[in-house]
């Protein structure tokens, strides 16, 4: 935001401070005359102004659906911005009945608004992705309405496990093995003995001379 933009956005908000702080005070009075209590007559006149910036709130958020999805907040933000310039203007001509009335007449009104707000949105979503996929590639697939699509694995490459494998420093060899490992060491030139733990290195090279020979059987 610039700095002119800033600044007349404080001119703005200023106004309209200034403006909500006088026409609430006249909006209690009409109320306060009307009723006599004084504990809500303090809430009365955020319903009014109050429910002028909602409807023009969402007349601004369905600026885009056409005219017709804002008329409805239009008519709503000016028939109760003509009952508080009217509230202000005159108050003492305004009917204590009438004046009793807003109260209730808001609070359908404002979930009417609601539900007029989202309504008007949700189609606006469903033409949107339509829209998207027409000017999408020929060659795509067509949005699937499924939850939970079908889908498949991706490729695994096989890879080559050895049949053995090496055996590790830690390894214990059992006593079935053992002795094959030591009468192999012997006939390859291994000193080994006949008892006590076999050499590292003597396990490693039967198991790899081993894992040789079935891979090229």
């Amino acid at each position: 935001m610039q700095r002119t933009d800033r600044a007349a956005a404080s001119v703005v908000a200023g106004i309209a401070a200034g403006a909500f702080t006088l026409s609430y005070e006249a909006l209690r009075r009409v109320y306060l005359e009307s009723t006599g209590n004084h504990d809500l007559s303090v809430v009365y006149p955020l319903i009014v102004e109050g429910f002028v910036t909602v409807a023009v709130w969402v007349a601004y958020r369905l600026r885009d659906y056409g005219w017709k999805a804002t008329a409805y907040p239009w008519t709503l933000a000016a028939l109760f911005f003509a009952y508080s310039l009217w509230s202000n203007s005159l108050p003492d001509t305004v009917p204590a009945p009438v004046i009793r009335g807003v109260p209730s007449l808001a609070v359908p009104l404002a979930v009417h608004l609601f539900t007029h707000l989202v309504k008007r949105r949700e189609p606006a979503r469903v033409d949107l992705v339509e829209l998207v996929g027409d000017h999408g590639q020929e060659d795509e697939e067509p949005l699937s309405d499924d939850p939970w699509p079908a889908w498949e694995l991706p490729p695994i490459k096989a890879e080559q496990v050895p049949i053995f494998e090496p055996v590790p420093a830690a390894a214990h060899v059992s006593t079935d093995t053992g002795p094959l490992i030591r009468t192999w060491a012997r006939r390859n030139g291994y000193d080994v003995k006949d008892t006590g733990r076999i050499p590292e290195a003597v396990i490693k090279a039967f198991a790899k001379a081993h894992t040789d020979e079935l891979v090229n059987a």
